[in-house]
């Protein structure tokens, strides 16, 4: 427990430290990214997630001065962190410079930053109100730690220390932040209660997956630059190399329709993967 109190509120995080912690988390992860035997594995999903950067987070506010440190410093520390990591990762792209596409998600989520920090200054008084505060951090932990655990259990044991990382993370804050005992329970009870619906909602709404596969053509455009920018309800979306040809590849449910972001020598494309009632099976189409 003293390790945990040290940790979120007993540094003295000066901005000197703050930025030089922000630079080599940049550095490390961009190196992570480039590692080919990490990918689809927890080693990065540090690049592409947002639980280290949450636990990141709590702990520059947990241990910030004033809600005007606390909101600058979280606003600083992403502001570095998030561009070098695309920055290390540039020259050694096929994308090249193309690759800062990716940042400009984290911008929004930068400029954010700053409201969130002032308000997350507040977690520091331990008591209901921090609960609530830190509850916007733990559920979001909570949604990721299923979503990981679900790709654990499709592709075992791909992503398994990425979910047991937030289950660790969601312990360390309320045990570490959240000193009242009314506010501890609410605190897991929001946790668990979430968890539990989602488990359950899951369960009442599972549908059968089917992978499926589409090769370049006229309508797509897939080469050894190709990468997948984004998707939505499409999982284990990736681009392969078969038979002297190159996929779109992934898992969707049945009678769903999913978008996937494909970016081929800089330029991006979104495909609408749909179910073709009339021929009973998967087609897409440019969006």
């Amino acid at each position: 427990m003293k390790a945990l109190e040290k940790l979120f509120g007993g540094i003295e995080l000066t901005w000197k430290k703050l930025i030089i912690w922000a630079v080599a988390m940049g550095v490390l992860v961009g190196g992570l990214m480039l590692v080919p035997a990490f990918k689809e594995t927890s080693m990065q999903d540090i690049g592409v997630g947002f639980e280290w950067w949450i636990l990141f987070g709590v702990i520059i506010v947990s241990n910030a001065k004033s809600p005007v440190d606390s909101a600058l410093k979280s606003f600083v520390f992403f502001l570095i962190s998030q561009p070098l990591i695309y920055l290390v990762q540039v020259p050694f792209s096929s994308m090249g410079w193309g690759l800062m596409g990716y940042y400009k998600n984290w911008i929004l989520w930068t400029l954010a930053t700053l409201p969130m920090g002032a308000i997350g200054f507040f977690i520091q008084k331990g008591n209901l109100i921090s609960s609530i505060i830190l509850s916007g951090m733990t559920l979001f932990l909570a949604e990721h730690c299923l979503g990981y655990a679900t790709s654990a259990i499709r592709d075992f044991p791909h992503h398994l220390a990425s979910a047991v990382f937030c289950l660790v993370f969601i312990v360390m804050m309320i045990l570490g932040i959240i000193k009242e005992k009314k506010a501890k329970i609410l605190a897991w009870v929001l946790v668990a209660g979430f968890m539990a619906v989602v488990i359950v909602l899951d369960v009442i709404n599972t549908k059968t997956e089917q992978t499926v596969s589409f090769p370049s053509s006229s309508e797509i455009t897939l080469d050894s630059t190709s990468e997948v920018i984004s998707a939505t309800n499409i999982s284990e979306v990736r681009i392969e190399k078969l038979d002297e040809d190159y996929h779109i590849m992934g898992n969707v449910y049945e009678d769903s329709e999913a978008e996937v972001t494909i970016s081929t020598g800089g330029k991006e494309t979104t495909y609408r993967i749909y179910f073709d009632e009339d021929h009973k099976s998967f087609e897409i189409a440019k969006k």
